[in-house]
């Protein structure tokens, strides 16, 4: 049942849709127009629904009665004939023409009323609309493209079919104490977090005869039977979370897995370049171990990774004519692209017929909790709300001895996610404790950051300032290629391209990437009009991004608001806006090198220098020359330019001191009140690193987690010899068919 919305929101919201989608002016074709019309009432009635039960419905109210808003005093003193007449209007947004409205926005969108206020309800008013408009309901129709299979048919049976042989658990809960313990003896190791790097440390310590608890926040989905990528229940904030000036979406997995279930599986080797450059400057700079991180130790730990995941090459016979643009417009700018490894089978030989994804959880959590000897214990589903520790001795000195757990609702609304797989039994919204002898946090950089910053609350030696500081966010821009002909990069490979000879310097990197038309739209600036046109010619376009190898800065971090929820901090400094002008310029140059007609960047800044200069009104690149402009005009102003992140790193950094990092060298945790090392809690994620990787992260986490692995079970201080295996492939690479004779 639809909640009940007061009618005066429901007018601003009815005009809201009429702006983004004007269904009169467009040219929809006359024989499906009934047809569109109804989908579009039943879409907007859908929309207005989930406002009312969203934080984004006081938006609405805010619009509905501006006096709520709070900038009001601003819009009072403005003498834009437009928004006095939006004050002065009853009912607000709702009770203006289309026009006025139009105009208001534009207003907003300039900032004149402060960018985090004005011109972030605009820029939300916007992603929340063209989003849901562009979702498959009337994207399917307009864009003339398939539905895309997400779950398999007869998913129940498919699950049940599929569902891991889980052997007894060796955990009990004592509904009493609320403590979750084992049966006999005790827990070795709780790892909190389930993405490649606690994945990896969880395996490597289960198969070494430790007995551990894999613990995760997200739900357990049974591998096959959905395509998880991007999967919003599968995502951090259901895939709605941003920085906290709303100016870099942000994407991160929250399902057991971590990223690895939700990401498109570009398998960034830690040996290329632009990594090796970071990682050996880590070792200059005394962040890391040396000794554990060589070339040969890496190369030695990522051919163990390689057979673990079945990372496989991909050839350029598969490379669909979306991966070629970038391929063919590098090449015409005179550098050469590289094709990617990839996590995933090749499409004809997945067993599941809905995904090709080889993710943390079925290549190595399942063969670990499957053990019948000693099966990693993996819990779903539950929240880690803070590490417990000892009481402090006289010097200060602590050690971890578990964490407080809050058990989370499991999502089973399509029977296929694994629950209570211990058979625990705890009712949701219960608090738990869970004892262990040692601690590994691996939650990924927001995870990780967050427990450490609710644990410092409690725990003095914990209390290190320096947690959350330097967030890198590798913000990425994407640009759109409007061709003559058809590019349907919905076929084939999502992405096998990438281009990293900028990687090292100046510190950026071009990668193929393709969406559906709800993210599509977002990326087209103008009006609903003009996105109506372009987005509708959807199998013309192509796209691929330019990813910034950031710098840190102590002001861009994580840190918790005052009712416990996670703020992300952060903006661009002026060294890194610059580098990043010269790769969108490259990227565009590229772009039409590669024979678009037109490229669209998702900015509606005056980049173009033109004279009264509209921000609801598109602005779109016609000529290569133009690429000189937008090197020199664009700011990457917050909610005008559309950035997006899902490779977040370096907020506990290592280092050789409690005052300089979170983490030692050796990766635990420092106590800031003695100065020392706390003996048993560990931090084996992205959160780690001492800056950016330099690439996508995925591939060195697995890395790093498989040499931080080795070392802890074998209490190493010095390295041991180096294990080398033979990099194992279950099929014959793909080549290019040989010419006929």
């Amino acid at each position: 049942m639809m909640p009940v919305v007061p009618a005066a929101i429901a007018k601003t919201h009815a005009l809201l849709f009429d702006i983004w989608f004007p269904i009169q002016q467009l040219p929809i074709p006359p024989q499906i127009r009934p047809e569109i019309e109804q989908i579009a009432t039943g879409v907007s009635n859908a929309m207005l629904s989930a406002f009312a039960e969203s934080s984004f419905f006081g938006v609405l109210e805010g619009l509905t009665a501006p006096e709520y808003l709070t900038f009001h005093e601003c819009l009072r003193k403005s003498s834009n004939p437009a928004v006095q007449t939006f004050l002065a209007t009853a009912g607000g947004f709702g009770g203006l023409s289309v026009d006025v409205a139009t105009q208001v926005l534009s207003f907003f969108f300039e900032g004149d009323c402060t960018p985090v206020g004005s011109a972030m309800i605009a820029m939300l008013v916007r992603e929340a609309y063209l989003s849901g408009i562009w979702d498959l309901k009337l994207a399917i129709p307009l864009t003339q493209i398939q539905n895309p299979t997400t779950f398999v048919d007869d998913i129940e049976i498919y699950s049940k079919l599929h569902h891991p042989l889980i052997p007894p658990s060796w955990l009990t809960y004592d509904p009493a104490t609320q403590t979750i313990s084992a049966k006999e003896g005790v827990i070795d190791y709780l790892v909190i977090g389930s993405g490649p790097g606690g994945a990896t440390v969880a395996h490597e310590l289960q198969k070494a005869g430790k007995r551990v608890v894999l613990i995760e926040q997200g739900p357990f989905v049974v591998w096959g039977s959905m395509d998880t990528m991007s999967y919003p229940k599968l995502m951090f904030q259901n895939n709605v979370a941003a920085t906290s000036n709303n100016g870099v979406l942000v994407r991160s997995g929250q399902a057991m897995g971590g990223g690895t279930t939700v990401n498109i599986d570009l398998a960034f080797s830690p040996l290329e370049g632009t990594i090796q450059a970071r990682i050996m400057n880590w070792i200059e700079q005394g962040w890391i171990d040396g000794a554990f991180y060589t070339p040969e130790r890496l190369s030695a730990a990522y051919q163990w990774v390689r057979n673990a995941i079945a990372t496989r090459e991909v050839s350029q016979c598969e490379l669909n004519k979306d991966n070629l643009v970038l391929w063919d417009g590098a090449l015409a700018f005179g550098v050469d692209p590289s094709l990617y490894h990839l996590n995933r089978f090749p499409e004809d030989l997945s067993p599941s017929p809905v995904t090709q994804k080889r993710d943390a959880a079925r290549q190595i959590i399942r063969k670990a909790m499957e053990d019948p000897g000693n099966p990693l214990s993996v819990i779903p589903d539950v929240a880690v709300q803070e590490i417990s520790f000892t009481p402090a001795d006289p010097d200060g000195s602590v050690r971890a001895t578990g964490a407080t757990l809050l058990v989370n609702t499991p999502w089973t609304k399509h029977k296929n996610t694994i629950v209570d797989p211990c058979q625990l039994k705890i009712p949701p919204g219960t608090a738990v404790s869970i004892q262990a002898e040692n601690v590994i946090l691996s939650a990924g950089t927001i995870g990780s950051t967050r427990v450490l910053l609710n644990s410092a609350k409690q725990t003095p030696a914990v209390a290190n300032p320096r947690i959350g500081l330097g967030l890198i966010m590798h913000p990425s821009i994407p640009l759109i290629g409007v061709f003559k002909h058809r590019i349907n990069l919905l076929e084939g490979l999502d992405s096998a391209t990438f281009l990293d000879a900028f990687g090292v310097a100046p510190g950026f990197i071009f990668e193929t990437m393709s969406g559906l038309p709800a993210y599509g739209a977002l990326l087209i600036p103008g009006s609903g009009a003009e996105v109506y046109d372009r987005i509708t010619k959807f199998n013309h376009s192509a796209g691929f991004g330019v990813m910034l190898v950031d710098t840190p800065s102590d002001d861009n971090r994580i840190r918790l608001n005052n009712d416990g929820s996670v703020a992300l901090d952060y903006t661009l400094s002026d060294g890194d806006k610059q580098r990043f002008r010269t790769g969108v310029a490259i990227a565009i140059r590229m772009m039409f090198l590669a024979g678009a007609t037109e490229v669209i960047i998702p900015s509606n800044e005056n980049f173009l220098g033109l004279d009264n200069f509209d921000p609801m009104v598109g602005c779109y690149l016609k000529c290569i020359d133009q690429a000189d402009l937008v090197e020199k005009n664009l700011q990457f102003t917050a909610n005008r330019t559309l950035l997006t992140s899902a490779h977040l790193q370096a907020t506990n950094k290592m280092g050789v001191s409690a005052d300089t990092s979170v983490v030692s060298t050796r990766q635990r945790v420092w106590n800031v009140l003695t100065k020392h090392e706390i003996p048993n809690l560990y931090v084996m994620d992205s959160s780690m690193f001492p800056t950016s990787v330099g690439a996508n992260p995925m591939q060195s986490i697995y890395t790093f987690a498989k040499i931080f692995s080795d070392r802890l079970i074998g209490g190493l201080d010095t390295p041991g010899p180096v294990n080398f295996v033979k990099v194992a492939t279950e099929q014959p690479l793909l080549r290019p068919s040989p010419p006929d004779r």
